[in-house]
């Protein structure tokens, strides 16, 4: 692949809050700093992990700026850009090509569930003009469950062919193993990665680029571990307690469960906060939560 360093174990960062539901700079630049250190290639700011649906451009671009000027390395991190207005989508564009971001991870413009591939196509274009057309390389981010659009073959291939090697990777969140399979065949000069931990090791086997996930933002060292040898007998364990631990956030509410996982690897329970309209865990679920992890050998080891 021409991109070759996109590869990896990425992880979709949760978003700290305040007590306003703003983001919280601090906290975030140690947890991005802490994954970086810990396993992970690349981080992904603001994506659906990050709630990032629920907070706005206005938010998102400041903390981005204040992550750079606090010494983050931003050739390692990722935004996503989630809007479905252009106007927004090339405000964080040019934002994170301002910053130096080794790219951006595209969510294709909800709500209008009439809308045409050429006008996804539009949308795109429209955004790179408002961002002044950096040279900044688009990840395609595939979740059909909450944006209502597939990234289909006929849709990439139409993609890449307006916006040529500034398309460089798809993350394909859908959890079908094949679908991944498939787009890692079909594209071999794209970093393809899966939203799941349970489809990342027979992608990578099948030439994908690993994974962009929740997961990692308290499992990057096992998830490394099974990247670096997704086959082998000695990560079948790992394997194994990954399935598990997946169901048990997404039998708990996704990023919430997640929260209030690093509530506890923080002692600090201002991580479990969420914005509305979510509401971090109670009391129960967030036992429920950790006891279930402990059954696969998590202990919440307090982070400095």
């Amino acid at each position: 692949m021409s991109n070759s360093d996109l590869s990896g174990i990425i992880s979709a960062v949760t978003t700290p809050v305040t007590e306003t539901f703003d983001i919280d700079g601090g906290r975030l630049a140690q947890h991005c700093e802490r994954l970086l250190n810990s396993g992970c290639s690349f981080v992904s700011t603001f994506g659906t992990t990050g709630e990032g649906a629920s907070l706005s451009s206005a938010q998102k671009i400041p903390a981005m700026r204040a992550l750079k000027a606090a010494g983050a390395d931003m050739s390692r991190h990722i935004p996503s850009v989630m809007t479905p207005t252009a106007d927004e989508a090339g405000a964080m564009i040019a934002a994170a090509a301002e910053l130096g971001c080794r790219g951006v991870l595209v969510l294709p413009p909800f709500y209008y569930d009439f809308a045409s591939d050429d006008g996804i196509v539009a949308f795109i274009d429209e955004a790179m003009r408002r961002a002044g057309r950096p040279d900044i390389d688009i990840l395609l981010y595939n979740i059909p469950r909450f944006s209502r659009f597939t990234y289909t073959p006929e849709l990439i291939d139409m993609l890449v062919a307006k916006f040529g090697s500034a398309i460089v990777g798809l993350k394909d969140s859908t959890g079908v193993a094949e679908n991944g399979k498939m787009l890692a065949q079909r594209y071999p000069d794209l970093s393809i990665f899966t939203g799941d931990d349970r489809v990342m090791p027979s992608l990578v086997q099948a030439g994908g680029a690993g994974m962009i996930g929740g997961m990692p933002n308290v499992f990057s060292a096992d998830l490394r571990k099974i990247f670096e040898a997704p086959g082998a007998a000695e990560t079948e364990d790992l394997r194994k307690r990954a399935g598990q631990r997946i169901v048990t956030v997404d039998g708990n509410g996704s990023m919430l469960a997640l929260k209030a996982t690093l509530a506890a690897v923080y002692d600090d329970p201002s991580w479990a906060r969420a914005v509305p309209p979510l509401l971090g865990l109670n009391a129960a679920q967030t036992a429920t939560v950790l006891s279930e992890f402990a059954e696969t050998g998590f202990v919440p080891t307090k982070a400095a």
